[in-house]
């Protein structure tokens, strides 16, 4: 278990702010061959192959690799299934394996870019980890809800940590941003279970959904879980939740499960769009399980469908066939549910800000959001690992050849209400009149999961990405050959509208971004499913395309930059100290 003891050990060191300049600055530092060396060989292990350090009861589902050998590295795996190895049942046949990151191709730089090189697919997953590292802490301090949540000290240890990351590498100006944060939903404890045929069984996967929409003055919740109590309620099975499959069926007062098809993960699944959720809490619902579709016992941390005071539920495929053999088999399953929310009142959050002089008074912005629930390696732990290593890259060129200022900005509250932090706050008082791109660093990276029968499986592909342009025709062109020079795949054709903190500003400044979509929003979000090579290719291609943007004029640029939004909450709370962005004028 070498690599969770690696990982655990790191978390330890993030317990202060000082300890945690010392501990992690040191370990992403060193790009040398000695140094990559000595980190492989202690993540190696001897078998080639470890349980993945995750949930409890994600684990037994996911075997991560070590191996460094790229002409072995599946074979501590073993073989894996043939269409489920012949099984005539949903049951999970085979764990996932995420293979090492040896197994991956990396692609080539282009003849003439060789100065890229200098950008370190290596470097970035040693902060993956880092970031990772955090949110295991959170975990293992004994926090059910855990995570680099936003408004708690995990979410302020992810700012410290950036911000020193900054500071080290030689970016100006590193400061922390405090946010005052209106009251926060927040569950503290919760149990669900089964009981049937004589036996009753935890269901280790089930994640409570976010009950926490904000249309009011102070996004206030009706919504307080069980208040103290366990709810002893029938299931009912609705398959997909389509009209046809509530027809004829009493949900009121019962758990509704519904299977929900992963359109691509985590996030967008089918029981939210397709307005299943919806439909079982209109019929009365007491709660409802959204079933993730996906293969194994993984925990879903919800996202995709609407916030309500109806108590909803994440639920890994196994824990749900539990449910399903017990009323198949006519047992008379009662699903127990019992969960404590508090509606906790005087957090505060931050954004890190750090600038890197240029030659004109012209901008360009580069960010990453830090929040996340569980790892969030590629959500978004690759994110910001991107954004630090182009902070390094830029800050190692002299001033005489940054065309443009460059900011460097992290946002929390990505999933969380925060009418005045985070991206909201950025959208109201940041200058964008000289902006020549905004650079979102999201999901930069993740690996192919391919369903086969009932296992899922792990490859050594990288992940398409969906991915957004706004500005000039010229500025799309760029990204667009960039992406396909450096291996960057993406979906095709590109996105109608920005995703992820790029939606805040969408119309604003000429922009881009690629969003991974699969794991994300799971306990399969680990560093292991974030391959080297991926982040390589990624950071890569950023920078190339930031340097053509920096040939062309601003008025060429801020063209076709679409509509801005409005506001996504309504409140407006201040900001500890309003003053102190250094916005670019």
């Amino acid at each position: 278990m070498l690599n969770q003891i690696r990982i655990i050990a790191m978390s330890l060191a993030l317990l202060a702010a000082l300890t945690l300049v010392a501990a992690c600055a040191h370990n992403v530092t060193a790009s040398d061959d000695a140094a990559r060396q000595a980190v492989e060989a202690k993540n190696s292990g001897g078998s080639g192959a470890v349980p993945c350090n995750t949930t409890k009861s994600g684990a037994k589902d996911e075997i991560c690799g070590t191996s460094t050998d790229p002409a072995r590295w599946w074979n501590a795996a073993g073989t894996g299934t043939f269409m489920g190895g012949g099984s005539a049942s949903w049951d999970t046949v085979k764990p996932t394996f995420f293979p090492p990151d040896a197994a991956y191709t990396h692609f080539a730089i282009p003849k003439g870019d060789e100065k890229y090189a200098a950008i370190s697919g290596w470097r970035i997953k040693q902060y993956v980890y880092d970031i990772a590292g955090i949110s295991l802490k959170s975990r293992d301090d004994g926090n059910q809800y855990w995570g680099r949540i936003t408004g708690s000290e995990y979410d302020h240890m992810t700012d410290d940590y950036v911000a020193a990351q900054l500071k080290r590498v030689g970016v100006q100006d590193v400061h922390i941003q405090k946010f005052n944060m209106s009251p926060q939903w927040w569950p503290t404890h919760w149990e669900v279970s089964v009981t049937g045929g004589g036996k009753t069984v935890e269901l280790e996967s089930a994640w409570p959904h976010s009950a926490q929409p904000c249309s009011n003055k102070d996004c206030t919740i009706a919504a307080k879980g069980t208040e103290g109590k366990t709810w002893d309620l029938k299931p009912v099975w609705v398959g997909l939740g389509t009209p046809l499959d509530f027809k004829g069926k009493d949900i009121k007062g019962k758990a509704v499960l519904i299977y929900s098809i992963p359109t691509p993960g985590g996030e967008g699944y089918s029981a939210g769009w397709s307005g299943a959720v919806q439909r079982a809490r209109d019929a009365g619902a007491a709660v409802v399980f959204t079933i993730l579709g996906f293969p194994g016992n993984h925990v879903n941390h919800g996202g995709g469908t609407p916030e309500s005071a109806k108590l909803t539920f994440g639920l890994g495929m196994d824990d749900a066939n539990t449910i399903r053999h017990m009323m198949e088999a006519d047992q008379n399953p009662i699903v127990h549910v019992n969960e404590t929310v508090e509606l906790r009142a005087g957090l505060t959050t931050g954004s890190v800000w750090g600038t890197l002089p240029g030659t004109t008074d012209e901008n360009i912005l580069i960010m990453a959001h830090t929040e996340a629930p569980m790892q969030g390696a590629m959500d978004n732990g690759s994110g910001i690992g991107t954004m630090i290593e182009l902070a390094q890259y830029y800050a190692s060129l002299p001033k005489s050849e940054r065309k443009r200022t460059i900011t460097f900005l992290t946002t929390s509250a990505h999933h969380t209400p925060a009418p005045n932090a985070g991206i909201q706050w950025v959208r109201k008082h940041y200058d964008f009149s000289k902006t020549a791109l905004i650079v979102n660093c999201e999901h930069t990276a993740g690996m192919v999961l391919d369903d086969l029968g009932s296992s899922l499986s792990g490859t050594n592909v990288l992940a398409p990405k969906r991915f957004f342009m706004q500005g000039s025709d010229d500025l799309k062109a760029l990204v667009t050959k960039t992406f396909v020079d450096y291996g960057v795949g993406v979906d095709a054709p590109p996105s109608p509208v920005a995703g992820g903190e790029l939606m805040t500003l969408a119309g604003l400044a000429p922009g881009f971004h690629v969003l991974e979509d699969i794991a994300y929003h799971t306990d399969m979000d680990i560093p292991q499913y974030v391959p080297e090579a991926g982040l390589e290719s990624t950071a890569r291609a950023y920078a190339k395309i930031i340097d053509g943007v920096n040939n062309m004029s601003l008025a060429s640029l801020r063209v076709n930059m679409g509509t801005p939004v409005k506001d996504r909450w309504t409140p407006e709370l201040e900001s500890e100290d309003p003053g102190s962005i250094p916005v670019p004028k």
